[in-house]
């Protein structure tokens, strides 16, 4: 993990939505927390990015001799992150969510009342309906 993390970003999230207490003592706790998920064997990768200006010209100043392009777009940020598609394969490869996880839709009835429950996405009508989509269109 790239050791240039924007820590005072993660405080800022971390301690507003928990109301004052962060979740991680020190930006290595908060390092020693992601490596010892199920995602930690995928390897760290990284780009660059920076703001492309358009045709117009950005860099020289307005009329009233005020520059009115943003600090930011003069900056190059690197972007960190670890291959998604691998990332998911490890997490659903883990026995840790195997009672978690809804593999198939389902539709849930209340046995007092007969009304449909809904809980997670997998007993929602899109789920159900893409289901008889691909099994009708495999037949």
């Amino acid at each position: 993990m790239p050791k240039c993390l924007p820590r005072k970003l993660i405080w800022v999230a971390s301690l507003i939505e928990l109301g004052g207490e962060p979740p991680f003592s020190n930006h290595m706790d908060l390092y020693n927390v992601i490596d010892s998920t199920s995602v930690s064997d995928v390897k760290w990768d990284n780009f660059t990015v920076h703001y492309k200006r358009g045709q117009q010209n950005n860099d020289a100043a307005g009329e009233a001799g005020v520059n009115d392009t943003a600090p930011w777009m003069y900056d190059t940020y690197d972007v960190w992150y670890r291959d998604p598609h691998q990332v998911i394969h490890n997490i659903l490869a883990t026995s840790e969510y195997k009672d978690e996880m809804d593999y198939v839709p389902y539709r849930e009835y209340d046995a007092t009342d007969d009304k449909r429950r809904w809980q997670d996405f997998m007993s929602g009508d899109w789920a159900w309906e893409e289901a008889v989509l691909i099994f009708l269109m495999s037949t």
